[in-house]
C-alpha cells in the first residue's frame, strides 16, 4: 500500500493541466475500485465563476437531472461535508445531518445512476468556496483494499493540483496580479484590523505610536492597491496573508 500511496502522489504533483488532472483522477479512481468521481468547489454549477474548480465523470443523465432539480442547492452530501474534517461514506450521512424528506429524494435518484454508494472527503481552505473530492460506486463490494485511507491520501492532492493550476491560469490571465508581501509588523497590524480595531487601539496593542500604526496600516492597503479596509480584510483572508483563527482569537 505504502508504494502504491506514493506512486499515485507523485504522478498528481507532476500534473500541469486540466487534461493531466482529469485523466489521472478518473485512473486513480477506477483503481480505488470506484466508478465514478466529482472534484470541485460548491459553487452555482448553472453558472460557475471562473475561480472555480469543477472535475467530474458522473453520468450525464444524473448531471442533467441535478442541474434541472437543482439539487446541488441542498445537497446532502456538501451539507455533509460542512460537520466533519475526514472522509466520510454516504451510508454515514444521516449520522452527520438530518436528512429531509428531499434529501431522500436526492439520494434515492443518484442510486438509480449507479451511484449507490460512495466516499467523500472535504477539501477547504479558507478564504476559498468550499469544496470536496468524492467518489462513487454500484456497490461498496467493488472497493479496493485500503481504498479509503488512499482515496482521502489522493484527494488532497488532487485538489490541490487543480488548485495550482486555477492559480497559473489566473496569473497568465492577470499577470499584474500577486499576494503582497508583508513585514511582520504590517501583519500583525492587518490582523488587528480585520477584528475591527482603530489605530490608536492598534498602536496600544502592538506598543508603538499611533503614527507608526497608522503608517503599518496604510502601507497594507497600497499593497492591496489603495484598497478600503473592509474589501482589504477579505482579500488578506482569500490569500491566505491573515487566517479566521487569528481575526477570531480573543
Amino acid at each position: 500500500m505504502h508504494s502504491k500511496f506514493y506512486d499515485e502522489i507523485n504522478r498528481f504533483l507532476s500534473i500541469r493541466d486540466c487534461g493531466q488532472l482529469q485523466e489521472r483522477l478518473e485512473a486513480a479512481t477506477y483503481d480505488l475500485g470506484f466508478k465514478w468521481y466529482a472534484m470541485g468547489h460548491h459553487v452555482d454549477l448553472r453558472g460557475p465563476p471562473d475561480d472555480a474548480l469543477r472535475l467530474s465523470n458522473y453520468p450525464s443523465g444524473w448531471i442533467d437531472q441535478s442541474l434541472s432539480e437543482r439539487y446541488y442547492v441542498n445537497d446532502p452530501i456538501h451539507r455533509a461535508s460542512t460537520r466533519t474534517a475526514t472522509g466520510f461514506r454516504w451510508s454515514e450521512v444521516g449520522a452527520l445531518i438530518r436528512l429531509t424528506e428531499r434529501d431522500h429524494d436526492i439520494l434515492e435518484a443518484a442510486r438509480r445512476y449507479g451511484l449507490g454508494d460512495g466516499f467523500t472527503v472535504p477539501v477547504h481552505v479558507p478564504g476559498e468556496y468550499r469544496g470536496t473530492c468524492s467518489f462513487g460506486t454500484p456497490s461498496p463490494d467493488d472497493l479496493g483494499r485500503g481504498a479509503l485511507p488512499l482515496a482521502t491520501m489522493i484527494s488532497s492532492y488532487a485538489f490541490e493540483a487543480g488548485r495550482r493550476i486555477l492559480r497559473a491560469e489566473q496569473r497568465t490571465a492577470e499577470p499584474g496580479v500577486s499576494v503582497p508581501l508583508l513585514t511582520d509588523r504590517q501583519r500583525d497590524a492587518l490582523v488587528l484590523v480585520a477584528r475591527g480595531k482603530a489605530d490608536p487601539e492598534i498602536a496600544q496593542l502592538l506598543g508603538i505610536s499611533p503614527a507608526t500604526a497608522h503608517e503599518h496600516v496604510e502601507n497594507v492597503r497600497r499593497a492591496y492597491g489603495n484598497a478600503q479596509r473592509p474589501f482589504l480584510i477579505v482579500r488578506a483572508l482569500f490569500d491566505g496573508q491573515i487566517s479566521y483563527s487569528e481575526v477570531l482569537r480573543r
